[in-house]
């Protein structure tokens, strides 16, 4: 499980930093960030369960990662430094805003746990 875990978990980071920013298609299909933080959710789960069989510890490392994942979103956008660096890394057009919105960052987080609960559900 922990190569399977770990396999998704960058696979997924790929996903997310290629296709879904780099190219777009994050930004033109809603849909495609909302799947890999549900399966990042999952796959989160999978990798921490390799250590630990405790359900609340699996989500508390859910929780933990979710928030520093969030916080570095804010602060690549609070940053223009950063943010600029961002945009230029990943070819982004100047116009698109890289700021965090309450509700997107709400259901970014419920997706996680959304997705470790499934893990949890079935696996454990």
């Amino acid at each position: 499980m922990l190569l399977i875990s770990t396999i998704g978990l960058l696979g997924l980071f790929v996903l997310n930093l290629m296709l879904g920013i780099k190219y777009g298609f994050g930004f033109r299909h809603y849909w495609f960030f909302e799947a890999l933080h549900f399966l990042g959710g999952f796959f989160l789960a999978m990798f921490l369960a390799n250590f630990t069989s405790l359900k609340i510890l699996i989500f508390i490392g859910i929780a933990v990662t979710s928030f520093f994942w969030e916080v570095a979103e804010y602060l690549i956008w609070k940053n223009q430094k950063l943010s600029s660096s961002f945009k230029k890394t990943f070819d982004l057009k100047k116009s698109i805003s890289l700021k965090p919105k309450w509700q997107d960052t709400v259901l970014d987080v419920v997706l996680n746990f959304a997705g470790a609960a499934v893990f949890v559900y079935f696996a454990l």
